[in-house]
């Protein structure tokens, strides 16, 4: 394995772990607390981080996983990490949202915008492209055109002679 290239777990992995707090069923301010990840999104998912960016609970839902620890005889053994479901978000403290948002901006704002940026550049880039090749290409498509209106007209036949007297 390439030690340069991430492998596919670290990327959909890579973030930051933070001790949550849910609400608990009857609106108390102490719940369960919950092992979540905020992911640092895959530059695929930015364009949705930009999205959602001016809404909070559905960013949350979007980049947190939720952290399930194994355990073997009482022995912590591993982690699995599951996508939260949409309006997870919604159970959150105010405290424990806040967190998240502030690792979420933290981890994935700056990035999603240099992403933009570079989406920006390109649809500039391709589009001038675009356009020279519409220029280069409608005087050809003209006389192309011009060739098939001719081509689907009958011929002119010459008048024929008058047979009235």
């Amino acid at each position: 394995m390439n030690p340069t290239i991430p492998s596919k777990l670290s990327i959909i992995f890579a973030g930051e772990d933070i001790l949550a707090e849910l609400l608990t069923k009857d609106g108390e301010q102490v719940g369960e607390k919950v092992h979540v990840r905020v992911r640092a999104m895959p530059a695929r998912h930015l364009g949705r981080v930009l999205q959602l960016a001016d809404k909070e609970a559905e960013l949350l839902d979007f980049v947190c996983q939720i952290v399930c620890l194994i355990s073997a005889d009482g022995e912590i053994t591993g982690r699995v990490y599951q996508a939260a479901e949409p309006g997870w978000a919604d159970n959150l403290t105010d405290k424990s949202h806040t967190a998240l948002y502030e690792a979420a901006k933290r981890l994935n704002f700056s990035r999603a915008a240099t992403w933009a940026e570079r989406q920006i550049a390109a649809k500039q880039f391709t589009g001038e492209l675009a356009l020279k090749a519409e220029e280069a290409l409608t005087p050809m498509l003209e006389r192309i055109v011009g060739l098939l209106g001719s081509l689907s007209k009958p011929p002119s036949t010459a008048a024929a002679p008058s047979t009235r007297s």
